[in-house]
C-alpha cells in the first residue's frame, strides 16, 4: 500500500529536525562568536569588569552560569587580583519559535509544481498541519569587583577565584584549537 504524500512529508519535516538538531552542539567556553555565543568582557574601572555568557539552544541555564561564573574567575587571575564579589547578575532566558509543516501544494495554479497553501488537488491541496516549536538559549551577566587578599567568610557574593577554577574547571568544555595553532598558557 502506497504512503500518503502528506505522511511522507511529515516524515521529511520530522527527520530534517532530528538531523538539524543532532548537528547541533552546547556553546563551548570560548571568547563570543559573531553569532553572539560564548564569553564577553568589558573592563569598567581598574578592578571592576562586566561579564556575560550567551549559550545557544543546546546550553542549559546552568551551564551558561557556571561559564559566566568561570570567566569571572579567569578575569580575576588574568588581572592579579585573589577574589571577586559579584554586585549586580542577571540570568535571562529567550525564547524564538521555530515553525515547520506540511503546508506544501502540488498543482496546477499557473503552473505544476509545488507551493504553500492550496492549490493542489484531492489529499495534496497544501491544508495540512503547521506547527511551531519553542527554541530556548540562556544568557548571564555579572558585574564583578575584584580584590586582592583573602575572601570574606561572611560576604556570600564574593569567590575565592583559585578556588572556583579548581572546582568547576573540569566541567568546562573548551573548544579545541586548530592543529598547529599557538595554545595561551593557562591562568595561574
Amino acid at each position: 500500500m502506497p504512503v500518503p504524500l502528506m505522511t511522507v512529508r511529515q516524515i521529511a519535516a520530522i527527520s530534517g529536525l532530528i538531523i538539524a538538531t543532532a548537528c547541533t552542539h552546547p556553546t563551548p567556553y570560548q571568547p563570543a562568536t559573531k553569532a553572539g555565543e560564548g564569553y564577553t568582557t568589558q573592563q569598567i574601572e581598574t578592578n571592576r569588569f562586566r561579564i556575560s555568557f550567551r549559550g545557544n539552544a543546546e546550553t542549559s541555564r546552568q551551564t551558561v552560569d557556571t561559564y559566566m561564573l568561570y570567566r569571572c574567575a579567569e578575569v580575576t587571575l588574568e588581572n592579579g587580583y585573589d577574589y571577586f564579589v559579584i554586585v549586580n547578575k542577571a540570568v535571562d532566558k529567550n525564547t524564538a519559535y521555530e515553525s515547520y509543516g506540511d503546508n506544501l501544494a502540488w498543482g496546477w495554479r499557473g503552473g505544476w509544481g509545488w507551493r504553500h497553501g492550496r492549490g493542489g488537488v484531492g489529499p495534496w491541496d497544501g491544508s495540512g498541519t503547521s506547527y511551531s516549536q519553542p527554541i530556548n538559549s540562556y544568557d548571564a551577566i555579572a558585574d564583578i569587583v575584584l580584590y586582592h587578599g583573602t575572601k570574606p567568610l561572611n560576604d556570600l557574593y564574593a569567590y575565592d577565584a583559585r578556588e572556583v577554577m579548581h572546582e568547576i574547571g573540569p566541567t568546562v568544555i573548551h573548544i579545541e584549537p586548530a592543529p598547529g595553532a599557538p595554545t595561551s598558557p593557562a591562568p595561574s
